[in-house]
């Protein structure tokens, strides 16, 4: 090679391939350079490249990407076609270039050929390559249209993780279930990179066969795309077919490959891709009025030239003065379906006018319940695990400039609603979404409180009546061991006696509002009370009066509840304190310091709720204390196996009767060692509690008595709760 003069000129790629396998480079290198200055040494130089597979993929693969440099991102029919009348390239080359375009792998398809039909598409690579060479070189880097199909792919993507969180997070987890498959695949990249790039597919043959250009990109109609991505086979052929950007080289090869290989990726990406472009046209601000409105991409073109991802409103059109008009938020929001209909005296197509100064949401989070659900998945965390509550209220914001007061409301009855912010934008939502959707139930909501203030008080009552029932039901339950511990701190806080109730509310609740105030149902359900309560108009009405008596009677009945159940939520080491101070012979007292000492710290941040854990430790006490005396040894001489032979396991997992016959025997060894039974002393006290039958599980009417249930808790080999010592 070295005998030449015309030099060389070397092709990116380094002296391997992506595979590893070792690149010819100085003979690619002599061969280009000799094809652009006509030398006579070719024929020589195309013989190695052709011998040498890993440079004959090189050599097709620039060829392809100067091509594309050349047609603006395309590539002509004569290069990929068989059946152009007009093709001069050998059907070995076109069939390569397919291959690159595919996805497929271009060094198996070269392994699969002659040498003959090697060296002809290595030959007619080099005529493409050498004659695009010169001309790429004055051409300007403008977008390509597979470019900017590919950015609106990604475009919407982004837009939709905030307009609709939980969708990207089942992409997340559908994504997840084929990661072997990435793996196999060679797959590095993202979901987001795998919708956006069948996107971008699915509109640049929509573009291409309507005939669409980079200049008139903004006529494209999104909804026209949704019929191919209902036919998966459809979509593969397209994806196939797509000359994705140079700069997709990485994630394009792979994804093809999967999606060819999985039908269940391919469908669960153009599912994905389908709902998110039906999520835009539900959201698009030029279809709110309009029924069958068709989207195109010009609503989202600032956003694709701009560089945002998620543009909050847009322009009306063909109104200069009306400012704009966004989509009324709705994912995670909720509001309760009006509890009376139209008010009274009013006709049915009057116009509302209502200026409002806050209007409360209640909102479900996402974000924080995928952080919950982090923190539920983290092994590293002990302890109680620090839980946000997904559920808030909230004010509502503009979605253009964040206002969170003043609006003012309008529509009618039937209508959907229309908010106009001081900023000059008009929230709406779209005129045929479901009548019972989140922006008819608001409207209604707030026609209902400008006819009667009062309603705001009467709109509370159908809930806190759900959570009394609720609250009812739940005291049936065999399982019950009174209120959930937040209901009872919020019960206890409040000051019942207080004239002002919503004062009272307030003191204990410290509203966040307008910041998000997240709370379980009661919380949430007391802080609608107290902003409804907070206006003279209706806390003086009838209906205001009797909430407020009503919030009164179930806190109430929660404290009195809460106060009957104290004794269950008090922890374990205190439980058996108490126990002990109650008095007793000195080896009792010394049992209860044995027991203490093993099992205080083990249930130190345990309560007695059951009483399972408390009473086990109990009976570990008094057995203890029996063998102390009847061996006349100390309590710390007393093994563990020695208690375990006590329990008998056949009577803890027997029979009633065998359970009830173990339990004799332990009262008549105690009666033995000259106890009463009956006696009011310490050591008879707790042996007529622990003879006391429980039920052995919440599911089931099965009983045994507290004595060997507590203590097969504690010191069972298959408890949970074991204690060694």
């Amino acid at each position: 090679m070295g005998a030449h003069q015309h030099g060389s000129v070397k092709l990116p790629g380094g002296p391997t391939d992506d595979e590893g396998r070792e690149v010819d480079e100085e003979a690619l290198a002599a061969l280009v350079s000799a094809a652009l200055q006509g030398s006579e040494c070719v024929a020589e130089h195309l013989d190695e490249v052709a011998a040498d597979l890993a440079g004959l993929v090189r050599l097709v693969t620039f060829a392809r990407l100067t091509t594309l440099r050349v047609y603006h991102g395309e590539l002509p029919d004569y290069m990929t076609d068989d059946d152009d009348r007009l093709a001069t390239y050998a059907p070995e080359f076109r069939r390569l270039v397919r291959a690159v375009t595919a996805g497929e792998p271009l060094f198996e398809r070269c392994e699969q050929m002659t040498p003959a039909q090697r060296r002809s598409a290595a030959e007619d690579a080099l005529d493409a390559l050498s004659g695009h060479l010169r001309a790429v070189e004055g051409l300007n880097d403008s977008v390509t249209l597979a470019e900017l199909c590919c950015q609106i792919g990604a475009v919407m993507i982004g837009w939709s993780s905030q307009a609709a969180p939980m969708a990207e997070r089942e992409l997340t987890e559908t994504w997840q279930k084929y990661q072997f498959g990435q793996r196999e695949a060679g797959l590095k990249s993202t979901s987001a990179d795998a919708v956006a790039l069948l996107l971008g597919a699915v509109l640049h043959h929509q573009a291409r066969t309507e005939e669409v250009t980079t200049e008139t990109i903004q006529e494209l109609v999104f909804t026209r795309a949704l019929p191919v991505l209902k036919a998966p086979e459809r979509a593969e052929e397209i994806l196939r077919a797509f000359v994705a950007p140079p700069e997709t080289d990485a994630i394009i090869a792979p994804i093809k490959r999967l999606a060819r290989r999985d039908r269940a990726f391919l469908t669960d990406l153009c599912n994905h891709a389908r709902h998110l472009l039906a999520l835009h046209v539900e959201n698009c601000p030029y279809g709110l009025r309009e029924s069958g409105h068709e989207c195109t991409v010009e609503h989202r073109l600032e956003a694709i030239s701009g560089g945002s991802q998620t543009p909050v409103s847009t322009p009306a059109p063909g109104a200069r003065g009306e400012g704009r008009r966004v989509v009324l938020p709705r994912i995670g929001y909720h509001e309760d379906r009006p509890t009376e209909g139209a008010p009274e005296g009013y006709p049915d197509d009057h116009l509302w006018h209502i200026n409002v100064d806050r209007i409360l949401l209640t909102r479900w989070d996402a974000d924080i319940a995928r952080w919950n659900e982090n923190i539920s998945e983290d092994s590293s965390i002990s302890g109680t695990p620090p839980y946000d509550h997904e559920t808030g209220l909230e004010q509502f914001a503009c979605p253009a400039c964040k206002n969170q007061e003043s609006f003012l409301v309008e529509g009618r009855w039937e209508d959907p609603i229309t908010l106009h912010c001081r900023c000059g934008v008009t929230i709406m939502s779209p005129a045929d979404t479901d009548p019972d959707d989140l922006g008819h139930r608001l409207l209604k909501r707030l026609i209902l409180c400008e006819a009667d203030p009062a309603y705001a008080a009467r709109r509370l009552m159908p809930p806190l009546a759900e959570l009394q029932k609720h609250e009812q039901s739940r005291r049936s339950s065999r399982s019950y061991l009174g209120p959930e511990a937040d209901t009872v701190a919020l019960a206890e806080a409040i000051d019942l006696e207080q004239d002002d109730f919503a004062q009272a509310l307030a003191a204990v609740l410290r509203p966040r509002l307008p910041e998000r105030h997240g709370g379980n149902a009661l919380t949430l359900t007391l802080l609608k009370i107290t902003y409804a309560l907070s206006s003279p108009v209706v806390r003086d009405s009838d209906d205001g009066r009797r909430l407020a008596e009503a919030a009164r009677a179930f806190l109430a009945d929660l404290k009195q509840d809460s106060d009957r159940w104290a004794p269950n939520r008090q922890p374990v080491p205190d439980r058996l304190q108490l126990w002990r101070d109650e008095g007793g012979p000195q080896v009792w007292q010394d049992a209860w310091e044995r027991t203490i000492e093993v099992a205080g710290r083990r249930f130190e941040k345990y309560q007695v709720r059951d009483g399972r854990l408390s009473n086990g430790c109990a009976a570990l006490t008094l057995a203890l204390y029996l063998l102390a005396r009847e061996g006349d040894i100390g309590v710390e001489q007393i093994s563990r196996d020695e208690v375990l032979a006590l329990m008998e396991p056949e009577s803890a997992n027997g029979t009633a009767d065998v359970a009830a016959e173990a339990t004799r025997c332990w009262g008549a060894r105690l009666q033995a060692l000259g106890h009463d039974l009956e006696a009011d002393d310490s050591v008879a006290r707790m042996w007529r509690h622990l003879r006391t039958s429980v039920h052995v599980d919440s599911y089931s009417d099965k009983r045994q008595p507290a004595l060997l249930l507590g203590l097969d808790t504690v010191l069972g080999p298959r408890s949970f709760y074991n204690i060694r010592f």
